[in-house]
């Protein structure tokens, strides 16, 4: 099982959310060949959320529903259904066909349903749902990818975010309550990612979700710091203080959540006083809009006066951070700035 401290949730939701090209293309390839890319995927957050109750939720699963376009130049989009579970759960084919039955009787067509099996039970690999009665039977088969059997190496050669993430996660998995080890694969994981050939807003994102997913006590957290730190100051690299920055937003965030006072304090606490008065002055949407700049930026370089102009016309910071995350699925500036046109 995961330590309790894991923002396991948080952070495979974001992994879909962030990353889920690269996300399918890893675990099902066949299914991301079908899909055509250059039109942004539409997460139904909401209609999930009419569909699954709250009382079906709980921790250690993800549910996801994404309608895409296909490749092949149907005009039906396609619905996909991913389910990440990381714990054992025999329920798990009986559910995936109650949400297909649900979701065909909301959108009228079948999902195609697939599940991230994130457990570290190699035998566990549920893959169908079964029903046979008097006059009548039935079968359900959905795709399954369990990480266990994943050759990481190749991905991660490759520069798939998600092979990092999948590392993480194992990490998370390994370590349990040993928080010293988990310290240090979380070190070995960040030199990785400065060193790696991926760019500036992959590592970033990557680094923020593996921050999740080995979460470490104050104490480990800031012996952490310390070593990154070290470790910077001795390596030939740009990307000098990308952690420190992640933990930063991190508390910015938090801060946010809990209300400014004991924002502010648990800044203070964490060292980072600046950073967060910074952020609160700003507010919101300015931080907001600063962020997109700067993905932008990281993406498809320098951003010109007409640009900063658009962006600064956006009103709507729930606007500006869905155009921040879909940063990742643009290919050039031009398709990037047609998306803000829409």
């Amino acid at each position: 099982m995961l330590n309790p401290v894991t923002e396991y949730d948080a952070a495979w939701k974001a992994t879909l959310e962030t990353f889920l090209q690269p996300c399918l293309s890893l675990a099902f390839p066949r299914l991301a060949d079908q899909i055509d890319w250059s039109a942004p995927p539409r997460f139904l957050d909401t209609e999930l959320q009419e569909i699954v109750r709250d009382s079906e939720g709980g921790p250690m699963r993800v549910d996801k529903l994404v309608e895409v376009q296909r490749k092949d130049g149907a005009k039906d989009v396609l619905l996909v259904h991913v389910e990440v579970q990381a714990q054992r759960d025999d329920q798990l084919p009986f559910r995936m066909f109650r949400y297909l039955c649900r979701i065909l009787d909301r959108f009228g067509w079948m999902p195609t349903s697939v599940v991230i099996l994130a457990d570290a039970n190699q035998r566990w690999r549920p893959k169908a749902y079964e029903f046979r009665g008097p006059a009548s039977s039935l079968r359900f088969d959905y795709g399954i990818c369990k990480l266990t059997d994943l050759d990481l190496e190749p991905w991660i050669k490759a520069g798939n975010p998600v092979a990092r993430v999948i590392e993480a996660h194992r990490i998370a998995q390994g370590t349990g309550r040993n928080m010293r080890a988990r310290r240090s694969g979380k070190l070995g994981l960040v030199r990785q990612l400065l060193e790696s050939g991926m760019g500036e807003l992959e590592v970033r994102e990557v680094m923020r979700l593996i921050h999740w997913l080995l979460a470490l006590p104050e104490e480990e957290e800031l012996r952490l710091r310390k070593d990154v730190k070290q470790m910077e100051a001795s390596m030939q690299t740009k990307r000098r203080s990308t952690y420190e920055r992640i933990v930063w937003e991190e508390g910015l965030e938090a801060g946010r959540e809990q209300g400014r006072a004991q924002g502010l304090e648990q800044g203070l606490e964490r060292g980072l006083e600046r950073g967060l008065e910074r952020g609160l002055e700003r507010g919101r949407h300015a931080a907001a809009r600063d962020l997109l700049l700067d993905l932008v930026s990281d993406r498809f370089g320098p951003c010109g006066d007409a640009f900063r102009a658009r962006v600064d016309a956006i009103q709507d910071e729930a606007r500006l951070r869905a155009l921040a995350r879909s940063v990742f699925t643009m290919s050039t500036m031009a398709e990037f700035e047609a998306r803000i046109g829409s």
